[in-house]
């Protein structure tokens, strides 16, 4: 007896169609999985066997040889469980094969026949709906995670019985299905940007990057309040959209860092991960190809704090991700390729002691500064687009009245710029000014004549690359739509120019 079932398997966050070929034969009693399985694959034998005699059903005494196709691809995780299941109990389901056709089946099964909870459910669903599948079977547990998703009928089941029975009990289940209520998200951020007292320029700094997606570098002393403005960033920038809330939902679903309560990420990531992190755990990879900090942070923030403490080989594994907005994991077998589109947020301190910029003498020599400071290198300090200063607050400011901004107006005002951008770009690929090339710049930047000779003698004093000259125009830009103006002029590109100036005083200066 042969049976063809239905399942998909993950390649990174995308999942891509699996055949489970079960052929029943006369012989000596075996159980064979084939097709390139991995650990868990194989192991799902004892688990398949144990599940169906634990269930009440007959296990065939026979030769059972199960093909996983396309047999060129790995199959990892315990995604295969349950259609390994169905397919070795075919005779008992009252359905015709082109009803099966029409279906996908997932599920790890424990020994006495339930369906545990697997990771990345989010994917396989999405990847039965692009298939044109008209239904995918479940684990329960799984449920709240995948039932934002419209377009394809979701059969939850606990058991591997339950299953059998929804074949044979001919009952319509009612569409599980429930919209996700973006307009009606509510914060619940513990920090507000009105806690953060003076530093008004990092203040400005933090309100740009938010608006344009760029990049930024605090310089200063330690508590200036690096750290406090960088956990800030993410309570100014836009409310997720549906899009982006799906998209964040399957690399964390993959993860297995989804919210039980929600069943889906609705607020931007904040990753912070310590300076000594592994290169696997911040870029990603690993024996499974699992994702990093970078690709966690998709659509949020990844913070570095005391980036200078971080290894520099680790460090430098960010130049390709920060520029490209993905990360390319290559294996012997497969690539994976994972977004990593985030706002990064750098903090170190300007010298060992950390005093070197603050009022307070500093003990360190200049070569122990020089070589603190060359941690970061050129081409790395190259993908920043503002570089900030971080100044101790005097004592009279730090303990008067507080009369500062909200995070939620300062929202209001980068929301407004994202959605300036969101139509500039409607028929480009990107959403935000730092991911212009340097086409759309030509098309979307336009200077006037005293905005292009001032720029030429910033270029030429400084000597810049091609990469920060496009960056002060891109900050230029995003300046210019906080200010809802059409056209960049002078006085925008002098801002930029104040947001980059502290790269050229501390990192490209010379110490005597």
């Amino acid at each position: 007896m042969l049976s063809i079932i239905n399942s998909n398997n993950l390649i990174g966050i995308d999942s891509f169609l699996v055949k489970v070929e079960t052929d029943i034969s006369r012989g000596i009693p075996a159980f064979n999985v084939v097709g390139l399985p991995g650990a868990e694959v194989r192991e799902a034998r004892e688990r398949v066997k144990s599940a169906i005699i634990n269930s009440g059903y007959d296990f065939p005494n026979s030769r059972i040889v199960v093909n996983l196709s396309p047999a060129d691809i790995k199959k990892e995780g315990s995604f295969l469980d349950l259609p390994i299941s169905i397919g070795i109990l075919r005779k008992y389901l009252n359905k015709d094969d082109s009803y099966l056709n029409e279906c996908v089946f997932v599920g790890e099964l424990s020994l006495d026949g339930h369906l545990r909870k697997v990771k990345g459910i989010l994917s396989l669903v999405i990847g039965a709906k692009k298939e044109n599948f008209k239904r995918i079977f479940i684990p329960y547990d799984n449920l709240r995670e995948s039932n934002f998703i419209d377009g394809i009928e979701i059969i939850p089941v606990k058991t591997l019985k339950e299953c059998i029975n929804y074949f044979n009990e001919n009952k319509k289940r009612p569409l599980i299905y429930k919209d996700l209520e973006v307009d009606n998200v509510k914060f619940n951020y513990t920090e507000d940007f009105k806690d953060v007292k003076g530093n008004y320029f990092t203040k400005r700094a933090a309100e740009i990057c938010a608006a344009g997606n760029h990049n930024l570098m605090m310089v200063g002393p330690p508590g200036s309040g690096k750290t406090m403005i960088a956990k800030r960033i993410r309570t100014i920038l836009p409310k997720l959209d549906k899009k982006e809330m799906i998209e964040i939902s399957k690399i964390y679903s993959i993860a297995g860092l989804i919210n039980e309560e929600y069943g889906i990420i609705r607020e931007r990531p904040f990753r912070s991960p310590h300076h000594s992190t592994t290169k696997q755990s911040l870029v990603g990879g690993g024996f499974n190809s699992k994702p990093g900090e970078i690709t966690l942070s998709h659509r949020g923030v990844l913070f570095l704090d005391e980036i200078a403490e971080f290894d520099r080989k680790i460090l430098e594994c960010l130049r390709q991700p920060m520029e490209d907005k993905y990360v390319n994991i290559a294996r012997v077998r497969q690539n994976v390729k994972y977004p990593c589109n985030m706002l990064v947020i750098g903090a170190m301190n300007p010298c060992p002691c950390g005093l070197y910029l603050s009022k307070t003498q500093c003990r360190c020599q200049s070569f122990d500064i020089i070589r603190y400071r060359n941690k970061l290198s050129g081409p790395l300090l190259d993908r920043f687009d503002i570089f900030v200063e971080v100044t101790q607050i005097p004592f009279k400011k730090l303990n008067e009245q507080s009369h500062e901004e909200t995070s939620s107006q300062i929202r209001v005002r980068v929301e407004k710029a994202r959605e300036i951008q969101r139509q500039r770009f409607k028929n480009e690929l990107i959403s935000t000014n730092n991911e212009m090339s340097t086409s759309m710049i030509d098309k979307y930047c336009k200077l006037d004549n005293n905005t292009t000779n001032i720029l030429n003698e910033i270029y030429n004093k400084h000597e810049l690359s091609n990469r920060s000259y496009t960056k002060l125009i891109k900050i230029a830009r995003t300046i210019a739509d906080l200010e809802g103006k059409e056209d960049i002029n002078s006085s925008h590109v002098l801002e930029s120019y104040s947001f980059r100036k502290a790269y050229y005083t501390y990192f490209n200066s010379r110490l005597e």
